[in-house]
């Protein structure tokens, strides 16, 4: 049987119908009832909320597989499939275009203030001010050149951005982007956008120091992993005044506590982790972690 314990597009549930499964979009909040499927599960699929770990795969004897909607590994124990010979089917870049799409936006968003003035005109009040910024000739920093990074790239030169990359494990960077380490030239960024993977190396790299070596009004753009950034040192940054402000699309916690100082500051703009979820990227990432899990299955016939 295939479990499928997170949401997953109407698409991909399609392409699993000539196989046993069983669909709950909110069975990774009920462990319990997950508990008692495990020992049935040939192959599991699931977004980022389902910890699959050690422990729920010692309650799965005949998992062959996990598919994986999206890219990071936060959820999964890597060690511990490997140790079971149990695949792991992850759709790499499949949902670059889309959160390239809404680094783009951001940008784009908050230079123009597209949501103060959205706001104070619902309000009744007409207001035209001369200061808004545009991004020609701004300067864009990337932390990382995967997939998305290099969408991102490709998407703001012709915007007439001048674009910066940082990624120390990317050979193919071209030279006109590439900087040696992250702090060099922090000085003249307008905007710094992340696109790197949560390791113990990448942990809360985005700390007071880094923030403190940003050009004054720069903006932070985080569409990638929350533990990435040192919440608090970013409040501080913008409470000072010292960042104009950051677009968070992930955050540590998740949902974040509405009280916490980030959901309280008016230039922090969050929302909930929704820079990969188009119509599109979600179809194509449902069908080919649904396509490659089945024929993960057919390969691996279970004893």
């Amino acid at each position: 049987m295939i479990l499928v314990t997170e949401m997953m597009h109407v698409e991909g549930l399609r392409t699993l119908e000539d196989a046993p499964y069983r669909y709950d979009p909110e069975l990774y909040c009920k462990p319990l009832e997950l508990q008692r499927w495990l020992p049935e599960v040939e192959a599991l699929i699931v977004r980022n909320q389902t910890r699959v770990d050690r422990n729920l795969l010692s309650k799965a004897p005949r998992i062959a597989v996990v598919g994986r909607l999206g890219v990071g590994l936060d959820n999964i124990d890597t060690t511990a499939l490997t140790e079971r010979g149990i695949a792991l089917v992850i759709p790499r870049g499949a949902n670059a275009a889309a959160v390239a799409e809404y680094v783009i936006g951001a940008v784009l968003g908050f230079s123009r203030r597209f949501e103060q003035m959205a706001m104070a005109t619902r309000s009744g009040r007409w207001e035209r001010p001369m200061n808004a910024q545009g991004v020609f000739g701004r300067h864009l920093r990337l932390v990382g050149y995967g997939a998305t990074g290099k969408a991102v790239a490709e998407r703001a030169e012709p915007f007439g951005m001048r674009v910066s990359v940082y990624d120390p494990y990317v050979d193919q960077i071209p030279d006109r982007y590439r900087v040696k380490e992250v702090e060099d030239g922090l000085e003249s960024v307008d905007y710094i956008s992340l696109h790197v993977p949560l390791t113990p190396n990448t942990q809360g790299m985005v700390n007071r120091k880094l923030l403190g070596n940003l050009k004054p009004g720069a903006v932070l753009i985080n569409a990638s992993r929350g533990g990435l950034v040192n919440e608090a040192d970013l409040a501080d940054a913008v409470e000072s005044g010292h960042l104009a402000g950051a677009i968070l699309d992930v955050r540590a916690q998740e949902p974040p506590d509405p009280e916490d100082r980030l959901s309280r500051l008016d230039k922090i703009w969050t929302t909930p982790h929704i820079a990969g979820l188009t119509d599109q990227s979600q179809r194509s990432i449902a069908v080919w972690v649904a396509e490659r899990v089945k024929m993960e299955l057919h390969q691996r016939p279970l004893m």
